[in-house]
């Protein structure tokens, strides 16, 4: 491929991921399934392609998107939360994961009279969830921090570490394994434990040493580039032990969620992660060979929905004895549904193996790659149809929710003086704040007094995403650099009109300007600090405390009209002359 043809290539799959996006939006079909249409239609089987070749290539690079999301998911998912999931992650998980397991195993021995190799093979793979699908329509459907969101999670991260032993059974099951595989098998499970060890000393303590040099010494883009540079490290790292490359950005994440980065490092990776999932769904899409699927027929017609039944109902059973409520059950069911795309490793690896057949293994990449089409649906109908089941409380969970809202929050930008008296009024005050600056030694110094401040560049629109800034209670802004304010309050108005934005400049040209563009409350420091002054002179030169307060709003009236010299001059008699309008003697 040529480097017109990438160009080319790579502004149609832009262009079609946005367009995707807005008729998902308007026919509410969901942004997977029009992505995959889109794929369809742009991909080598459509009748008109626009892209033949490379097919493969597109794909791996939209798994970085996969890798770039499950890092974010790693972002909202604390350690000490994570440990507080063990009886859904590990009893759920296990139990979900075994029981789809022995089930499509014995349906495939039962049915279609497969040798226990390959169907258990099929199982293994078949079994697993896809990272994709499941997390996207999570975030489609804002339920990430949700009932079924924390059960459908928990599942997956304990998929996310069962990869590694179903690719280590694959050889053990073979029919003429190789001489030597349960030494190699031990050794590679110590190579596993050693790069998961690894990663995670290196995410613990020299990747927050790393970005606090870099926020303070090289400014945000080094700071971007590094949490960049540390996922992919992160995920290759896995890779090279036969780990999933996402479970190594996960593991990252998680660390780092604990972290006063965490908000911009989410918003630094956001951007990049839409347009790449975008792009690994196009590929996904581009990979679906309609002519084979209709070619299968009667068997893939037959498999694909046993298969997906299957997941379903065990689920469903599963989550109601966990007493999590007929709704959680059936929606946590239908997102599970979707395969995994590491089953094409799976299948692969088993194929190469002797495990299955030309014509078992086709079938299965076929029911992989049609899954990720009908899924997508399955769950949008679920949503649809969730409201008619009983609507009765739902049980509690245990474990608490796996970010920390904005929701009612006071977001403060700055931490300098002025940012640091408005966090001890607020605290004062009984009311929840987040605050946010750039400089690492303000936040050091944040520290001493106990104040949530943490590291972000809140004039980031990415920024202002990741942290879903509409739905706090009012942006308090308090940087010192007055360009810096007029961005954050102009893109704050143009993208997020709702927000309440209070902001504090030196001088009554700034604060006339920022009113313009409409912050809901601007204050000029200087005047009010100079009549603050100006009291406390009249206050030692013994002027009656009534007369200073009557000069003072004089000064203050029409708009600081004196101030600005647009009024006459103050004179003497002007306490004299107001307490007269009063009718006062």
């Amino acid at each position: 491929m040529g480097t017109d043809q990438i160009l080319l290539a790579v502004a149609i799959m832009i262009a079609a991921v946005i367009v995707a996006g807005s008729v998902a939006r308007i026919l509410n079909l969901g942004s997977i399934v029009a992505l995959l249409l889109v794929g369809m239609a742009l991909g080598p089987h459509s009748p008109w392609p626009l892209l033949t070749g490379h097919v493969d290539e597109l794909q791996t690079v939209g798994e970085i998107g996969v890798v770039l999301l499950l890092f974010l998911v790693g972002l909202d998912i604390h350690p000490k939360k994570l440990s507080s999931m063990r009886s859904l992650l590990f009893g759920l998980g296990t139990a979900q994961y075994g029981l789809t397991v022995i089930i499509i195993t014995g349906f495939l021995i039962a049915v279609p009279h497969l040798h226990w190799q390959s169907a258990l093979i099929i199982g293994l793979g078949l079994a697993l969830s896809s990272d994709a699908v499941v997390i996207s329509s999570l975030q489609e459907h804002a339920e990430s921090v949700s009932p079924r969101g924390k059960v459908v999670m928990a599942v997956v991260i304990y998929q996310g570490f069962i990869v590694i032993p179903v690719l280590a059974v694959i050889p053990l099951v073979a029919s003429n394994p190789v001489h030597g595989t349960p030494v190699r098998t031990v050794v590679n499970m110590l190579q596993v434990c050693a790069a998961i060890a690894a990663v995670y000393l290196f995410a613990r303590y020299a990747l927050p040493k790393a970005l606090a040099f870099a926020a303070r010494q090289q400014g945000i883009e080094a700071f971007s580039l590094l949490v960049i540079a540390a996922v992919f490290a992160a995920a290759w790292a896995m890779d090279k032990v036969g780990l999933s490359t996402a479970l190594g950005a996960f593991m990252v994440g998680m660390v780092l969620s604990t972290s006063v980065f965490a908000d911009q490092i989410k918003a630094s990776v956001s951007s990049a992660k839409g347009l790449l999932i975008g792009l690994f769904f196009m590929a996904i899409g581009m990979s679906i060979n309609l002519r084979e699927v209709v070619e299968i027929g009667g068997p893939l017609l037959f498999y694909l929905p046993a298969m997906l039944l299957i997941k379903i109902a065990v689920v469903i059973v599963l989550c109601l004895v966990f007493r999590l409520g007929i709704r959680t059950s059936v929606l946590a069911a239908l997102l599970l549904a979707p395969f995994d795309e590491v089953a094409y490793v799976i299948f692969s690896s088993a194929h190469k193996s002797g495990l299955l057949t030309e014509r078992i293994y086709t079938i299965g990449l076929t029911m992989i790659s049609f899954s990720f089409m009908v899924s997508p649906l399955l769950i949008n109908l679920g949503y649809k149809l969730a409201g008619r089941f009983a609507t009765t409380p739902e049980p509690h969970m245990p474990l608490e929710a796996m970010s920390e809202s904005i929701r009612d929050h006071v977001v403060v930008v700055g931490y300098s003086y002025v940012g640091r008296a408005v966090c001890v009024i607020l605290e004062q005050a009984g009311i929840p704040y987040i605050a946010f600056d750039l400089d690492i030694d303000r936040l050091l110094e944040a520290k001493k007094w106990n104040h949530k401040v943490h590291y972000g560049d809140v004039t980031d629109p990415a920024m202002m995403g990741a942290l879903a800034i509409a739905n706090s209670r009012a942006v308090i802004v308090t940087m010192r650099d007055y360009s810096a304010i007029k961005r954050l309050t102009g893109t704050l108005r143009h993208f997020y009109p709702g927000a309440k934005v209070v902001t504090a400049v030196p001088y009554l040209s700034q604060r006339d300007e920022l009113r313009r563009m409409g912050a809901t409350k601007a204050i000029a420091l200087m005047p009010e600090g100079t009549l603050s002054f100006g009291r406390s002179v009249l206050g030692v030169l013994g002027v009656k405390s009534d007369d200073i307060e009557t000069i003072i709003n004089t000064l203050r009236a029409d708009d600081y009209a004196f101030l600005r010299g647009v009024g006459a001059t103050v004179s003497r008699d002007a306490p004299k002359e107001a307490a007269a309008a009063k009718g006062q003697p």
